[in-house]
């Protein structure tokens, strides 16, 4: 299923907010297990013109740690609505990850998702149960609703890398 048709509830039980913590914490490790002891050319290569290689998937996680820790400012600064997502996956596009160094990309990753996490803990519990308006999915979201949005995120985009290195 594409990211864009998926649906949310967006009513995420607040008992969940620390496995979720673990989820989050845990993708750059599954990211470099999955990628570990593949050549660089089995990592940047597509399957067909309509997907990215397993880099590329790789890079647009790092590229959306910007958007997450934004949304996260919108949480902490009131904001009414979160900010909007790149629909059309500019940055990922035009940002050559298959000319780069994977290991490189793969750090950057870690430093920026131990960030997310690092800020994520230190969330007041008022700030957890802060609800601000999606505007993609049109519905109000929680912190907690977040966390699940990306650890789901995540995911899809390992659940990727697996079947590419399938085929």
């Amino acid at each position: 299923m594409k990211w864009f048709d998926r649906k949310f509830a967006l009513e995420t039980p607040i008992w969940l907010f620390p496995n979720l913590l673990e989820r989050l914490r845990g993708t750059p490790l599954r990211l470099e297990e999955r990628t570990r002891n593949l050549s660089p050319s089995i990592c940047t290569t597509k399957i067909d013109e309509a997907s990215w290689s397993i880099q590329e998937n790789v890079g647009h996680l790092l590229d959306l740690e910007e958007l997450w820790l934004g949304r996260l400012d919108d949480f902490e600064n009131k904001i009414e609505t979160l900010r909007a997502a790149d629909l059309q996956n500019l940055k990922t596009e035009n940002s050559n990850h298959n000319g780069k160094d994977l290991k490189e990309i793969l750090v950057d990753f870690r430093k920026e998702r131990g960030e997310l996490v690092m800020r994520l803990e230190n969330l007041s519990t008022e700030k957890v149960f802060t609800s601000v308006f999606h505007p993609r999915l049109k519905k109000l979201m929680t912190v907690v609703d977040l966390c699940f949005f990306i650890a789901e995120h995540d995911d899809h985009h390992l659940a990727k890398i697996t079947a590419i290195k399938k085929a």
